[in-house]
Order: C-alpha cells, then structure tokens, then sequence
C-alpha cells in the first residue's frame, strides 16, 4: 500500500515537473493588439481606445499628419553596385505593389504602428513550377488590423521567444474552410514593431499614454457638461421652510428644466419668497481649464513626437517651412520609416538580393519641397556650385528641359580628376590642361 502512495505521488510530482516546462515553453496570451485586456481598463469612466483616442481633436491631428506624410511617400527599390554608385530598379512587381496599391495597406500599417506598437501585413504568393522547381512570387500585401490579431501561442527556449502564433479574432479569421480557425505564423507576416517588448510584441501610444489620453477625454467631457448645463447657475439653493424629499426631488427638476441648456442661458432666475440662492463658481476661466486643456494638447503632440507648430499655429518654433518640415522628418518621420525599410528588406528580398546591394528606401524628397522660394534658392545654388546641371535644375523645378544642358562651372575654379590626377582650368577657349606631371599650366 506504501509503495503505491509513493508511486501516486512520484506521478504526480513527475507531471507537475513537465507542466513546469510545458509553462515555459508555450505561454497563453490574453493581449489583442499588444493591449492587456483586462477588467480594470477604464478609469473615472474613461476608456482609452483607437475610437475613443480619435476623438481626441490634437491626437486625432497628429496621427492625420504622421499617417498621411508616411503613407504618401514613394518606396524604391535600389541597388548599390560594386563601385560604390547607386541605381534605381524600375521594373520591379514589389515596387509596383508597395506604391500603387499602398493606400489600400500603408495607412493602416503606420496607425497601427503608432497606436498599438506592432502592424501585420499578409504575404500572398503566387506559386509556379519553373525546371520542376517551385518558385514563388509576391502576388498581394493584405492589411491585418492590430486590434483584431492575437497572439494564441507564444514559445520559448527558456533563454527568448522563438516562435509565436496569431489569429485573427473577428469572424473571419475564426471561421475558414469547415470552421477551422485560420491560424498565422511569422514567416507569413510582414511584422513591423515598435517598442517591442519581445521579438513578436510590441507597445504602443494607447498604453504608454493611457493616462494622458483619459485626462484629456475628461477635460472634452467636463467641456461638454458646461455647454450642455449652459448658464445653469451652479451653487446651493437655499430656503426657510423645511421641504420633504419629493419637494427636493421636484425643486431640483425644474430649476433644471428651467436654466439649463444653452437655449436657456439668458433666462433670468426668480424667486420665490423665503429662497435664496448662494453661487459656486467653477467657471472654465476661474479654474483655468484653458490653460490645462493647452497643457495637455502640447503633451500629446509630445507623445506622438510631432511639433506643435505643425498642429497649433499659436506654437510656431521655426521660422520656414522648410525648419518644420526638416524636424519632422528627422524627429518624428525617420524613425518609423527605418522601422519600415528594416522589415522590407527582410522580408521582400532574397539573400541573394541583398548580397548584391540591393534595398528598399523611401523618397522623402517631397517632404522638403518647402515653399517656393526657398526650394527656387536652394537649387540655385546647387547649380551655381556645380553640383547640378540645368536640366537636373529645371527638372526639380517641374520645368521643360532645354536642347543643350551643361553644367556651369565658374572660370576661377582649377578641376582636379583624382583618377588620371589631370588638372584643367577652365577659359574661354576650352581650358588649359598640365600635359606632364610638374608642368606649370600655362596659356600663350
């Protein structure tokens, strides 16, 4: 009888062991779009989501203008050759596919970025049978929403995460073919992550700002209370005789329906002998809800890394276009836009492809277009300086070419040619240039 007890408890002891390790090695997640859902998500009754963050006027503005800007850029595929130049591939299908279909995709992978810290992309291939080998070829990029992917199963080796699982939880990734649950693995995703936690999750704005965003929803709330109260005099309404609790009941209600509204707010309050009325004043000015409201405006702008001057033209920082557009894209564009060219090079080219140099960049040239006047001297001077011909000139300036374009080098300037070590200045004539080595170049 011993022996077996012992037995019993070895079992159990021996299972308890492998569900030790079964826990390290898969982990059940409860997350949807890297945000916890959890009974205590809302505070004071502010629920911090996409629907509700967009109401938000300032970050509504700020996700507008990073989502548009990212999501209007052109993406190239380029190739470096050996010698160091850099050319442009034109006839590509991925190019075709990342720009003349991206506003079906590219908006919602940037907001997605943003707000939940991680964009999923479905990577469609068409398969044929080329020598009797498989080959495959990008047919279509699917845009999977953040918030209705979930990671099911997330493995590890005891050391990192080294696979992960995802489904879509709407009603079309629960059901496909005879109820079978459509089941996404990575290598079938185009993933681009933003403060990840790990290789396969990411953070983002709707969690590291939650309590930012649930201030400035109370603030919109508590606006909005004050016009739907309209000119409700707010205090405490006294009188002499002693009133039961219906009477309270039916006091209140029609000083309600009598002051308040902004239809009623030029009403003038009576009353009644024996009443009187004492003010509480919590007026917007009085407690300086302007300059709170404008407090937090500036920290979400902050939050979502934009300048405020490109939202509010009550805080502009920089004198030109130019200045803004130029801290833009430093501070607030160029890093999604390396997160973005990161994940393309992995995932939409061979490792023989990038072997011989080639690469996905995005075009933020338009970006810097500024105003006319500063985009009419900064190409000026790239053609005064010689680094532009006329032509390259006129193009940048959405101008006609002319029959005969050179490049306009002043006549004060020595060229040097490091490669046959040739000096030439130019003249009038066509140049002087030193036939021999240690020669003075002269000119009769």
């Amino acid at each position: 009888m011993l022996r077996l007890f012992l037995f019993y408890m070895k079992g159990i002891e021996t299972m308890g062991l492998l569900n030790l390790f079964e826990k390290r090695s898969t982990e059940e997640k409860t997350t949807i779009g890297g945000v916890e859902i959890t009974p205590n998500s809302s505070f004071g009754g502010m629920v911090v989501n996409e629907k509700t963050v967009t109401q938000i006027p300032t970050a509504e503005a700020c996700l507008n203008l990073t989502v548009k800007t990212v999501s209007g850029l052109p993406i190239n595929l380029h190739k470096e050759n050996a010698d160091g130049s850099i050319e442009k591939v034109l006839e590509d299908k991925r190019v075709f596919l990342l720009n003349d279909e991206n506003e079906t995709f590219m908006k919602g992978l940037v907001k997605d970025y943003l707000l939940y810290g991680q964009a999923f992309l479905y990577k469609r291939y068409d398969v044929k049978t080329v020598l009797g080998e498989p080959m495959k070829s990008l047919k279509e990029l699917n845009y999977l929403s953040a918030k209705d992917m979930q990671i099911t199963k997330l493995y590890n080796d005891g050391i990192k995460h080294t696979h992960a699982e995802y489904q879509l939880t709407t009603f079309t990734g629960q059901h496909v073919g005879a109820n079978e649950r459509k089941i996404f693995h990575p290598d079938e995703l185009l993933r681009v992550i933003n403060n990840p936690i790990n290789d396969f999750e990411g953070e983002g704005l709707l969690k590291h700002g939650d309590k930012l965003f649930k201030q400035a929803l109370a603030e919109i709330e508590y606006t909005n209370g004050i016009y739907d109260r309209g000119a409700l005099p707010l205090g405490i309404l006294k009188t002499t005789a002693r009133l039961s609790q219906d009477a309270i009941n039916r006091l209140r209600e029609s000083w309600k329906k009598l002051y308040s509204g902004v239809k009623n707010s030029a009403k003038t309050v009576i009353l009644e002998e024996g009443m009187s009325f004492d003010k509480i004043s919590l007026n917007p000015n009085e407690i300086q809800m302007n300059e709170t409201m404008s407090r937090t405006d500036s920290k979400i702008c902050t939050l979502f890394g934009v300048p405020e001057s490109l939202i509010s033209t009550k805080a502009n920082k920089y004198n030109t276009v130019g200045q803004n557009s130029l801290h833009f894209l430093k501070h607030t564009i160029a890093p999604i836009l390396v997160d973005i060219e990161k994940v393309l090079n992995k995932e939409l080219l061979t490792e023989k492809e990038k072997l011989q140099g080639y690469y996905f960049r995005f075009d933020t040239s338009e970006l810097l277009r500024a105003t006319e006047k500063e985009r009419t001297e900064s190409i000026a001077l790239g053609l005064e300086k010689g680094l532009l011909t006329i032509n390259e000139a006129r193009a940048k300036l959405d101008l006609p070419k002319i029959d005969d374009d050179v490049f306009m080098w002043g006549l004060n300037h020595v060229l040097y040619n490091p490669k046959t070590k040739e000096m030439k200045v130019p003249n009038t004539d066509g140049g002087t240039s030193n036939q021999e080595k240690g020669n003075d170049v002269t000119h009769e």
